[in-house]
């Protein structure tokens, strides 16, 4: 598991699937990270996270906890993974934040040309 700390913001990114098989490691690893974290904020960066069981949910539940009263941040939440957020509720818990859409516009037909863009 990867983490970086930039302007007292700590990340940490999640990646491929946590479930019932890898939940334990994937929260030893997570607490191993955390003591070394120091006062800044905690950001989750969900961009490489491919599916979430509900054993991973109570993970997450468990790092909320350590925080105390400093609310989880998930960022780049795929729209499989935050549907199963939404429907646990999970996101009236924590501060969930979908991934931005990334659209490639390469090789689509030219329909209009302005002064200054392309249509």
């Amino acid at each position: 598991m990867r983490s970086e700390s930039s302007e007292g913001i700590f990340t940490i990114f999640l990646e491929g699937d946590i479930d019932a098989q890898n939940a334990a490691a994937v929260q030893q690893e997570m607490e191993e990270i955390l003591k070394s974290k120091g006062e800044g904020a905690l950001v989750l960066d969900a961009r490489d996270l491919k599916y979430i069981s509900s054993a991973g949910l109570r993970m997450l539940l468990g790092v909320q906890k350590k925080l105390g009263n400093k609310k989880l941040v998930i960022r780049n939440v795929s729209k499989a993974v935050y549907d199963i957020f939404e429907m646990t509720k999970f996101t009236m818990l924590m501060q969930v934040e979908r991934a931005l859409r990334e659209i490639d516009v390469i090789g689509a037909t030219v329909v209009g040309k302005g002064r200054s863009s392309t249509v």
